[in-house]
């Protein structure tokens, strides 16, 4: 048997298993339809807004040591949002914990 006529018999198969279940094919189409307009819905209803690059303050891996890891936990707890390049992004540097404190 070729594979088109394979696929035709399937097709042919999946369409009169539909036929026969109406209520359930129309769910089928509707679901993913009003999902969609949801979600088309929700993106005109509250419109995109600007906002600047943001920085985070770099911290310690658990391998740099427990106590630049419990620092780096404990110190930016509110994750703070800088405009400007923390001096832990600048190229060449890997740590800046020695002088933190």
């Amino acid at each position: 048997m070729g594979f088109a006529r394979q696929i035709k018999l399937l097709l042919w198969k999946n369409w009169t298993l539909r036929k026969r279940q109406k209520i359930r094919f129309v769910v089928e189409l509707v679901w993913p339809l009003s999902l969609f307009l949801v979600l088309i819905w929700l993106r005109n209803v509250n419109p995109l807004y600007s906002q600047h690059e943001c920085h985070f303050p770099n911290k310690a891996m658990p391998s740099a040591g427990m106590l630049p890891w419990l620092q780096g936990i404990f110190c930016n707890v509110n994750n703070p949002c800088f405009q400007s390049p923390t001096p832990g992004e600048s190229p060449g540097i890997v740590s800046n914990y020695n002088n933190s404190m």
